[in-house]
């Protein structure tokens, strides 16, 4: 026999008496608006065909969704606030639990807010409440219209008088530059009349004369002026250049000063010469490196189409063609001879334990035994045997391999 009209039964009672008020906001589905009491019936809400449907809406535009929900949280909340306590400070948490009370408004977890604290960092920033951060919490005033016309136009206010601030800066700055320039007219030390600018025959529109000259070597037209004026002008340079000025010293005795500056740059000179000899003795000794029986690297891309170019070769013989020094070389591979300029040749370093030539330095000439290389300083270290078996370490231009 079916109950009656508006009988329910005791499960249902239960049921009904459990549900009342709030349960826990994970257990809450905001697509499906159904809370559920426990983790065992979320997650067979969870596997439900009608969750299932409502997240395949969820899943085709989320973000509109989400947006949605927000500004109906944001809504509520501030008309809940409004309602309640208008023109009361409340605390953030406090009033937080008066608007959740209603088991059917919308959960924040459906919102993009994710905390409480975050929701209150944004009604303060869009200045629809007054935030004050205490000991105790965040504690929120509510904004009315007017409220916020007020905050609005003191901060229009503040930008206003930081503008007008800036012009007057700036014309006080104009108007003691004024008195400045004023005032450096009017010093004495100027003591130079002002007079009236007159042209004379000036008045018409200044040009270049670009005529060329006369064949007798006279300017044409009415240079003459001016090529005299260019006389003048080279005899006074002439009078100012340094023999001029030598032999105008002449005439007077040389002071202690004088004598000074004619050591030193006496001395400059020599530095000088000294130098340029130390340079070029250095050049001529590094001039010619190559050396009979060592082994070289043919870095010359004109003989790359002949299969040359970076290929080994063993050096025959060196010859000297106007100030140039020339490797006759063997080809390692062919046997081919060929000359080749040595600025278009490289060393070639041997595996450790290999014989190498010292090409430059005290010991040029010199056989020596490779022990180790430094890749990162381009060196080599050798041990040399003619002297003692001495160990040093030269860079890689200064030693080849040695040929078989």
């Amino acid at each position: 026999m079916s109950p009656k009209a508006g009988f329910m039964t005791p499960k249902a009672i239960a049921n009904k008496i459990k549900a009342k008020g709030l349960q826990k906001l994970r257990w809450y589905c905001q697509m499906c608006n159904k809370q559920c009491r426990d983790e065992n019936g979320f997650q067979c809400h969870l596997k439900s065909d009608s969750h299932m449907r409502q997240m395949a809406l969820f899943g085709q535009n989320s973000e509109k969704i989400i947006g949605e929900y927000s500004r109906q949280f944001e809504t509520t909340f501030l008309q809940h606030f409004r309602t309640a306590h208008r023109h009361t400070r409340m605390q953030a948490s406090m009033l937080y639990n008066e608007f959740i009370a209603d088991r059917h408004h919308v959960h924040m977890n459906s919102t993009k807010w994710v905390s409480l604290t975050a929701f209150v960092m944004y009604l303060g920033k869009t200045g629809k409440c007054k935030v004050e951060e205490t000991d105790k919490g965040f504690f929120l005033t509510l904004l009315e219209k007017g409220d916020q016309e007020k905050l609005q136009g003191a901060l229009k206010e503040k930008r206003k008088r930081a503008e007008e601030a800036d012009e007057i800066r700036h014309a006080k700055a104009l108007k003691a530059q004024v008195a400045r320039a004023q005032k450096l007219a009017q010093s004495p030390e100027d003591d130079q009349q002002v007079t009236e600018l007159n042209r004379g025959e000036m008045d018409a529109p200044l040009g270049f004369d670009l005529k060329a000259a006369a064949p007798g070597g006279q300017p044409a037209g009415s240079s003459l002026a001016q090529a005299q004026r260019a006389k003048n002008l080279l005899a006074e340079e002439d009078e100012e250049s340094p023999q001029g000025m030598g032999s105008h010293q002449q005439g007077r005795k040389k002071t202690a000063l004088d004598e000074i500056m004619a050591e030193q740059e006496a001395s400059k000179k020599k530095k000088g010469l000294g130098q340029a000899s130390s340079s070029a003795s250095h050049c001529l000794s590094k001039r010619c490196w190559l050396a009979k029986g060592i082994v070289v690297k043919i870095m010359s891309k004109e003989l790359k189409s002949s299969g040359f170019y970076k290929e080994k070769a063993s050096v025959k013989k060196v010859l000297e063609q106007g100030g140039r020094h020339i490797g006759e070389v063997e080809h390692l591979k062919t046997g081919a001879l060929i000359q080749v300029d040595q600025e278009q040749l490289e060393t070639v370093i041997p595996k450790e334990g290999g014989r190498v030539l010292v090409l430059s330095g005290e010991h040029k000439g010199a056989k020596a035994k490779l022990l180790g290389v430094n890749t990162k300083k381009f060196q080599a270290e050798i041990e040399i045997e003619a002297a003692g078996r001495r160990r040093l370490w030269v860079e890689y231009d200064d030693v080849s391999k040695v040929s078989k």
